[in-house]
């Protein structure tokens, strides 16, 4: 992975953490549609969340900063894109997504081994990432990669999944009510309207802790102009030192 492509992971991905562990949404009743399911909540991520993202991806812009003076003179490469993946429909990548996320039990489901397994997708080593891409028909393309964003943290993965619409593709490849009603009917609570430095928009939602106390974390970025529709989900596991 290249150094600007690793920053832009690991500021982004910090500053979602950062909000994750610390924003406790207050449960409330679920919708009358989904009366039988369990209890989730939504809110919307308070100012202490916002600061403890902004500090986090700060301290990383000051690394970054460092790290690119120090390594000036040894210019990075681009690793090569890994081989075109299966073509798949949209409905079909969706539904591969909910699969991964529906199959979590502990950390090593997001391994890369057992990502690609569960995907059903054969992911390729591209630089410091094992990477999968693939076409959507006329609709757009899929991109998988799984990575581990901190250098502290090499056992720690978090797993990536997106999908670009072809230029002048109308509608949503992946609107953000989908995953909602998917994750709220398996008991994952939300923190939606979370502002990032850059002005963009995620949203979190985070499952009941496992017997070992581990908490999956999705987050999904939004595209902008406020259309619901999203680009990317990164999937997360945090251990209880993580979330204390």
């Amino acid at each position: 992975m290249t150094l600007q492509r690793w920053t832009r992971h690991a500021s982004i991905g910090l500053a979602w953490f950062a909000l994750a562990g610390c924003t406790q949404p207050p449960a409330q009743a679920s919708s009358d549609q989904d009366k039988d399911a369990p209890m989730t909540s939504t809110t919307h991520a308070p100012s202490d969340g916002e600061a403890a993202a902004e500090h986090a991806a700060a301290q990383f812009d000051q690394i970054a900063e460092r790290s690119t003076a120090q390594n000036a003179a040894a210019p990075a490469q681009s690793p090569a894109a890994p081989p075109a993946g299966p073509l798949l429909r949209p409905e079909e990548w969706i539904g591969r997504i909910f699969q991964l996320i529906d199959g979590l039990r502990s950390p090593s489901d997001l391994e890369p081994p057992q990502v690609a397994k569960t995907l059903d997708l054969s992911l390729h080593l591209a630089g410091s990432e094992h990477a999968a891409r693939g076409d959507l028909g006329e609709h757009g393309s899929y991109v998988l990669w799984v990575n581990t964003l901190y250098r502290e943290r090499p056992g720690k993965w978090t797993v990536g999944l997106s999908q670009e619409p072809r230029s002048g593709q109308q509608g949503c490849l992946f609107a953000l009510d989908k995953l909602r009603q998917h994750l709220s009917t398996r008991g994952y609570s939300a923190t939606e309207g979370v502002r990032q430095r850059d002005g963009g928009e995620r949203a979190l939602y985070r499952s009941a802790p496992t017997p070992d106390g581990i908490v999956f974390v999705v987050s999904a970025q939004l595209a902008p102009g406020g259309t619901g529709c999203i680009q990317e989900v990164r999937i997360n596991a945090n251990t209880p030192e993580d979330e204390a």
